[in-house]
């Protein structure tokens, strides 16, 4: 399409046309807030379809489970548009391929927490497959996020013996191939925790048979995290020093007699690691399970008669996690000089061992948290620092392609950020960048697309 045609298409203005990636520069007396999300909608998902096809089992899930829901958001709010049933064919011809990338990957070779993302996504391709009424895609979407990920998942990776300690049960992130068990780290337990929820809701709303496996895990989870908040002095779920909100720890650690849990690798561990994208995992699968807390009474009562379990105690419980949650990413999450969402400045999650993965937990965090299910139990608005990261986002981008970039800040706020995490959490590193020395070129082109696309979803939801 030309400049022209383009220009008289969308209604924007400003345009420039370079690498054959159209791009904008618009100001609020020529656009208005909802025509400039969509322009970058669009944009942003053009260079997508460019960069998504990689090769990096979990990093592709994650993305693509990105993709997905940044897409139904469009669908939903813009459903008419020429181009937007073009990103819906474009996805359809994408899930295609990835499932059949998935076929190809030697499964043993993996870890338990890639089997969460691949289950999720997979989930999301069912839901916007069924939409398009291509059942036949939809049931191996289903058979991958049931038979595939969470069959593994709960199989291999759960640990159903009763020893551990001070808390039993809870999920290893270990690999496929059983070399290795793995630490129980939060990702991984709470994949497992919002992947059993996340499956019950879908298994029940299409009445399948079966069902209480998937609640009974869910609980389980949910047991597991009870009982690490519950005791306090190791701080799992540690709130900030002015006590207006908490947040998860990346790792349960207690390093007391018996404890199974002091192992420090696997990645290495380091005292008061937060990783963003925990907390936005965490509140959806408690909210998944404020919404079936009915079931779930009958369930504990029917399978663990002796458990004491009131779906209104359960609620106020869960509740107040979610805005404790809330609260810290809030405060602590948001740099108070500029606005923007940032990751928790722990070198754990930006150094060169594993900045390559927890690099994409900003954009996970919102892909939750700027659900609407999720926003209405949170306790406080996200809207203005999400429509400030994008704007941060979008201005940063690579002006020839529109591909964004893992940092999106100033140095000098960034280092400002530092302090104020550090008085309200106690601990932090001088870090604000990360170092992908060891991801592939590519790969990092997904994924910071991806961050983008979670981003610009959630400003989407904040379209009244």
């Amino acid at each position: 399409m030309d400049r022209r045609k383009f220009i008289q298409f969308t209604g924007i203005t400003g345009l420039s046309i370079g690498g054959g990636v159209s791009l904008f520069s618009c100001s609020n007396s020529t656009l208005n807030k909802e025509e400039e999300i969509k322009t970058k909608s669009i944009l942003a998902f053009k260079r997508f379809e460019e960069v998504w096809d990689f090769n990096d089992f979990w990093k592709r899930g994650n993305t693509f489970d990105a993709c997905l829901v940044f897409v139904q958001a469009v669908q939903q709010r813009w459903p008419n548009h020429p181009q937007v049933k073009e990103m819906t064919t474009a996805v359809h011809e994408m899930l295609k391929k990835n499932l059949a990338f998935f076929r190809t990957v030697k499964v043993e070779d993996m870890w338990a927490d890639d089997f969460g993302w691949w289950g999720l996504m997979g989930l999301n391709a069912r839901k916007f497959l069924l939409k398009m009424g291509e059942t036949e895609l939809a049931d191996q979407y289903w058979e991958l996020a049931n038979d595939l990920c969470w069959e593994y998942k709960k199989n291999t990776a759960y640990d159903y013996s009763n020893d551990a300690l001070p808390v039993p049960h809870g999920c290893r992130n270990g690999d496929a191939a059983g070399n290795s068990l793995g630490v129980k780290n939060t990702v991984t337990n709470v994949l497992l925790f919002l992947l059993s929820s996340r499956i019950y809701r879908v298994a029940k709303d299409e009445q399948r048979q079966d069902t209480d496996k998937y609640l009974d895990m869910a609980f389980r989870q949910w047991l597991w995290f009870r009982q690490w908040f519950k005791l306090e002095e190791f701080q799992y779920l540690k709130s900030l020093s002015t006590e207006e909100g908490a947040m998860v720890q990346e790792r349960p650690m207690a390093e007391s007699e018996g404890s199974g849990y002091t192992e420090k690798i696997h990645p290495p561990w380091a005292e008061g690691w937060v990783w963003s994208g925990d907390q936005g995992m965490l509140v959806a699968a408690l909210t998944d399970m404020i919404a079936v807390k009915n079931d779930l009474e009958l369930h504990v009562k029917k399978n663990n008669p002796d458990t004491a379990f009131k779906a209104d105690e359960f609620k106020n419980q869960a509740l107040n996690i979610i805005q404790q949650i809330g609260s810290g990413v809030k405060n602590a999450l948001v740099a108070n000089v500029d606005g923007i969402i940032r990751e928790a400045p722990c070198l754990a999650s930006f150094g060169p061992e594993h900045g390559r993965d927890y690099v994409a937990g900003r954009g996970i965090m919102m892909r939750y948290l700027g659900s609407a299910e999720e926003k209405a139990l949170l306790g406080v608005k996200l809207d203005n620092e999400v429509e400030q990261t994008v704007k941060a986002i979008w201005e940063t981008r690579d002006n020839n392609n529109n591909q964004f970039q893992p940092e999106f800040t100033s140095e000098e706020n960034d280092m400002l950020y530092v302090e104020q995490f550090q008085e309200l959490w106690g601990i932090a590193d001088n870090v604000y960048k990360w170092n992908l020395d060891k991801m592939i070129e590519k790969n990092k082109y997904g994924v910071c697309q991806a961050i983008g696309l979670d981003m610009i979803g959630a400003a989407i939801k904040t379209i009244k």
